[in-house]
């Protein structure tokens, strides 16, 4: 029976039967892999004038840029989302 709002109960103790908070129905857990979803997005390669680079957006959209340039020196460039 799906949850009804006018029965005074709400959803939470409706999915824990009732129960309370603590007590009854926990929250799911899924055990297995992490999906292309939930890993970090990584992509490699060079730039057309030789600039080594490797780019990483995370799961909350952050993006950080590494790069090494020809002559061996490092750069790193970060963009936040401050969503």
């Amino acid at each position: 029976m799906p949850h009804d709002p006018s029965s005074g109960v709400t959803f939470g103790a409706y999915m824990r039967g009732g129960k309370p908070l603590g007590q009854g129905r926990s929250a799911d857990v899924v055990l297995g892999e992490r999906t292309w979803l939930t890993q970090d997005q990584v992509h490699e390669g060079r730039t057309a004038d030789g600039v080594r680079f490797k780019e990483t957006l995370d799961q909350l959209g952050h993006q950080v840029v590494e790069e090494t340039l020809p002559d061996g020196q490092e750069r790193k460039h970060v963009r936040l989302n401050l969503q």
